[in-house]
């Protein structure tokens, strides 16, 4: 092992393969549990909390993904949508296989960062953007708040062999790279057009149809870059690191034994409310701006 400047930091292949051991450790904690998968009901619709291990596919956990392109855009492996219209922040696509970027807020900023971690054929996930998408781009569009969509595959075993959840999430990369500002529309119709878990979703055609429906920009690329499954690869690696980094990190805030889609932060903070009903999700947003305006150190004055 050479040593230097950098001393025993670990190689980048080698945080890599501890998220992937980490989504492995998980899996099997949850293989070991005697729990059964349960429904929740939250505001008087039930909808299905995911028991993350269990369901993930055991490819994730089990086997190295080749390392493909990243999508521009999605730095932090998902999308800002920011300002009138939901249009997507800018970002650079990064080196293949390169670990994502967290977004950072501007210090000070009275802008409320929302993150939403989500699986287009979770029906939870479904039922919150149900609730809460008209809120949420109203709060957007107004300023008051960004919104970072990571779409995942965690539940890709769950679609009849299909892989219905990575194919979609590497579908959207595909829009996010070449059309961001069409990705509100693009997020809205995959929900709008969910499968039910246990089938085989839409195909790939289906899919292509679908978005070029929402009239994106670079549409000829966009369906190449889906037929060509460009960002497969990727999807994998944004789930890995979601389920072993943000979304862990979601279950030890809130003392959760798994971790499952949705997962909702505002400004880091996670929400555990019902994501079925948007005044409590509004209300835990204020709260939380609030909370964080209150420990926003004062600009000293000039002069």
């Amino acid at each position: 092992m050479s040593t230097g400047a950098h001393g025993n930091r670990p190689t980048r292949n080698q945080q890599r393969e501890a998220a992937r051991a980490k989504a492995k450790e998980l899996r099997e904690q949850q293989n070991k549990s005697d729990k059964r998968r349960k429904l929740f009901i939250q505001g008087g619709v039930a909808v299905a909390v995911i028991a993350v291990a269990a369901l993930f596919i055991s490819t994730l956990a089990t086997s190295a993904p080749k390392e493909g392109p990243r999508p521009a855009n999605m730095a932090s492996d998902g999308i800002v949508l920011s300002g009138a219209n939901m249009a997507g922040v800018l970002s650079e696509a990064g080196s293949p296989g390169a670990d994502p970027v967290a977004t950072i807020p501007m210090p000070g900023s009275s802008t409320v960062s929302i993150e939403v971690y989500q699986d287009y054929i979770c029906p939870a996930c479904k039922a919150f953007d149900e609730a809460n998408a008209e809120q949420l781009q109203t709060l957007v569009e107004a300023g008051a708040a960004t919104l970072e969509i990571h779409p995942i595959g965690m539940l890709a075993n769950q679609s009849a062999g299909t892989k219905y959840s990575l194919r979609s999430t590497a579908a959207a990369a595909c829009v996010a790279n070449y059309s961001p500002d069409t990705f509100w529309k693009v997020n809205q119709a995959l929900f709008a057009n969910q499968p039910q878990e246990g089938t085989p979703g839409l195909n790939d055609d289906e899919i292509t149809a679908l978005i070029d429906a929402q009239k994106p920009k670079n549409q000829s690329k966009i369906d190449k870059c889906i037929k060509d499954k460009t960002f497969m690869p990727w999807a994998s690696q944004a789930t890995d690191y979601a389920l072993a980094g943000p979304m862990a990190e979601a279950a030890k805030q809130t003392g959760a034994a798994g971790v499952g889609t949705p997962t909702i932060f505002v400004n880091g903070k996670a929400y555990t409310g019902s994501i079925v009903d948007p005044k409590e999700f509004l209300a835990f947003i204020t709260q939380v701006a609030g909370e964080s305006a209150s420990t926003t150190p004062a600009t000293p004055a000039a002069g």
